[in-house]
Formats: structure tokens, C-alpha cells, sequence
């Protein structure tokens, strides 16, 4: 017999035990009932009180004696029926509830989300976002100290996948070295006093600051707004030099 579906639609364990028995034994003690199930009078005296709220048994009293009994099995049906109807007014009141509480609420203002990435695997990470995400992608500093980190056939992928996903490039360069040239990669050259050892960029909802030290450091901050307004002073910069 499968107890655990009395369990889930409401009755507790002692319930289960006082119920069942009840069925089998109809116009019974609450003494014959404990010793029959094998549990104290207080939990047999409490079960049946619940069960009698829930409406599966009921009693007939007899030279003053109280024999309890179950009722039709139909009525576990109703009970379910019931609670059905109580969870709905319930789901009502909670979502009203809900609207209300809504109403004292202050538009959330949703943070950046700030990353710090490390060495090769950093980078990785973050040329393999660049992929994935499929947005363009813009940048300027140092172009070429990322083969100082990188394996060059990651970087050949990187090319490979991004021209394959028509993902396009605007990179202000400064310095000298082989850049990363593919055919979806526009360059400009920055004058040499904007050289430094920092390389900034942003594609989607990221901004990205390049720290080309000894073990590269690459700060990603993802914020939609944030990420807007550099590619909007990007842009101002990429029109006002000469290609």
C-alpha cells in the first residue's frame, strides 16, 4: 500500500496510522486503536482530532463512550477537493498581496559586475567570450602584447571563429609588432605618446582594461550602460582620426 500519497496530500504519520486502521476496524476505542497501532493515547487522541477537523472520521457515542469510525472513502476525494479550493483562494490572496507589496518597491539598480582575470588562462577566457557573445567588438593600446601570452595557434582559432561568426573589429593601435589582422579587423594608428602598457575595449554588455604586466591582468566589467558610453566615446575618437 502506498501510505506516502496520504502523506502528501496532508496527514502526518500518526494520522496515516489512526485513519487506516479505522477503515479496517470501524466503531472502535480510542484505547483499541492505540493498542492496536502501537502509539500513545495523547498522539491517538490528537490524530483523531485532526481527523475528525479534516472530515475523514467521525464517531457515535455509546453508554457514554466515544466510537470513532471512518467515514466513506469517497470523502478523502472531498478533502483534496477542499484544500484544491483553499490553495486557490490562497494563491489569490498572495498574488494581490504580491501587487501590493510591488507597489512599494524601488526600481532595483542593477549593478556592475566586476571580474578580475589572470594570465593566459585569463585572456583566453576573455577572447573566447568575444566569440560566444557575437557582438563587435572595439579596443585601443597595445594590439600585439597578447602574442607575449597566448599560444599562436589559439590566436589563429580566435581569428578563424570570429571571422566565421562575422564578428567585426575597430582597434586603435599604438606601438609597433604583428597585430592581430583578420579580414573583419579595421585599424587605426594611435599617435606614440598614447602608447602604455594598458589596453582598453568592450563588446556587448563588457568593458575590458588590458594590464600587460609580467602576468597579465584583464579587469571585465559587465554593464550594459557602462559598456554604451565607451563605445560611444570610442566612436567620437575613431572619427576623428584619420585612417
Amino acid at each position: 500500500m502506498n501510505k506516502e500519497i496520504l502523506r502528501e496530500i496532508g496527514l502526518n504519520a500518526s494520522e496515516i496510522e489512526v485513519y487506516l486502521d479505522l477503515v479496517k476496524h470501524p466503531d472502535s476505542l480510542a484505547s483499541e486503536i492505540a493498542k492496536r497501532i502501537q502509539i500513545s493515547r495523547t498522539y491517538i487522541y490528537d490524530s483523531i482530532k485532526n481527523l475528525i477537523a479534516k472530515g475523514l472520521i467521525t464517531y457515535v457515542i455509546k453508554n457514554n463512550r466515544k466510537y470513532f469510525k471512518a467515514l466513506e472513502l469517497k470523502k478523502l476525494l472531498e478533502y483534496l477537493d477542499e484544500k484544491a479550493i483553499h490553495l486557490q483562494n490562497q494563491k489569490k490572496q498572495v498574488k494581490e498581496l504580491i501587487s501590493e507589496l510591488n507597489s512599494f518597491k524601488k526600481p532595483k539598480q542593477e549593478k556592475p559586475v566586476v571580474e578580475v582575470l589572470e594570465g593566459e588562462e585569463g585572456l583566453k577566457t576573455v577572447l573566447n567570450d568575444i566569440v560566444r557573445t557575437g557582438k563587435q567588438a572595439v579596443g585601443w593600446g597595445h594590439t600585439t602584447k597578447i602574442r607575449d601570452h597566448i599560444p599562436e595557434w589559439f590566436l589563429e582559432r580566435y581569428l578563424k571563429e570570429r571571422d566565421k561568426k562575422k564578428i567585426n573589429v575597430k582597434q586603435l593601435y599604438a606601438g609597433e609588432g604583428k597585430r592581430l589582422i583578420s579580414k573583419r579587423t579595421k585599424f587605426k594608428k594611435l599617435p606614440e605618446e598614447f602608447s602604455s602598457p594598458v589596453t582598453f575595449g568592450a563588446y556587448g554588455d563588457k568593458v575590458i582594461i588590458f594590464f600587460w604586466s609580467e602576468t597579465p591582468i584583464v579587469i571585465r566589467i559587465r554593464k550594459k550602460e557602462i559598456a554604451e558610453s565607451f563605445e560611444k566615446h570610442f566612436d567620437f575618437l575613431w572619427k576623428k582620426i584619420k585612417g
